[in-house]
């Protein structure tokens, strides 16, 4: 047993400790995932038993614009926990897979791509499965891209390339971030008025990068710091990272009371 694969298996044994009789809190969540499961075999099935896991513990599910701008107006429900789902890195089974699941709820998600990603060539996509995103998987092509923004998901931005924005290039930051506004805009001929920065902990993207991100986009997300709704000051929208094929009782747990 390798060093990863031993420390996946103690925080998956501490969180079934932690999540024993837990309840989820009112407010809202943002849950954001990226695949059905690293393991392509894993069926579309069990996230549809996820869902129904998570329903049947009194959550509603609400789209996920609507969950921007409660949580945007600070409209928090004290008597009830929302869930609206996003999903990073525009795979291919996001729309084979996680799509289908989605349309037997009826819910409306949001999908945060890489357009260099959904078209580079084989060299291109073998380095950023490998290297970049460290999962074996296709991108999704611009035609099921459409399909999702015509039936009423969102499609959101990425960078181009999937980089971490840490840096303090104004140049580099706004080809990355405007860019990939720009070509989705032309793709699905809708304005993109969402963005969540690769990686997704507050040290992925520095204070330059929040700063061009807001200057291109209204809504501006993480995947960090789950308990506060906001961070830096406001501008960054907080999710919470989940996969579809995780324990029911590991995404309760991290469904707490958060913090304006």
């Amino acid at each position: 047993m390798n060093y990863l694969s031993f420390q996946g298996w103690i925080r998956h044994i501490t969180i079934n400790l932690l999540s024993i009789n837990v309840h989820p809190k009112p407010g809202i969540h943002i849950l954001n995932g990226h695949y059905i499961s690293r393991d392509d075999n894993v069926a579309k099935e069990v996230f549809a038993h996820l869902l129904e896991k998570i329903k049947s513990s009194g959550i509603e599910f609400v789209d996920f614009e609507q969950a921007v701008d409660l949580i945007n107006q600070k409209r928090i429900p004290k008597d009830k926990c929302l869930v609206s789902f996003s999903f990073d890195d525009g795979f291919e089974e996001c729309f084979t897979k996680i799509k289908p699941i989605l349309d037997l709820y009826n819910i409306k998600a949001a999908f945060f791509i890489n357009p260099n990603f959904v078209d580079g060539n084989e060299l291109y996509r073998s380095n950023f499965t490998t290297n970049v995103v460290k999962a074996n998987k296709a991108p999704m092509s611009w035609e099921q891209i459409q399909k999702l923004s015509i039936e009423g998901h969102t499609i959101g931005a990425h960078t181009l390339d999937h980089i971490n924005l840490s840096i303090d290039n104004r140049n580099e930051l706004e080809l990355q971030i405007k860019g990939s506004k720009d070509i989705i805009e032309l793709k699905t001929n809708k304005s993109c008025n969402h963005f969540a920065f690769p990686f997704g902990r507050i040290e992925d993207i520095s204070e330059l990068g929040v700063v061009v991100a807001k200057e291109n986009f209204p809504f501006v997300y993480s995947q960090s710091d789950f308990r506060n709704y906001f961070s830096f000051n406001g501008r960054v929208i907080n999710r919470r990272h989940f996969e579809c094929d995780w324990p029911v009782n590991h995404v309760l747990y991290f469904l707490k009371r958060k913090k304006l």
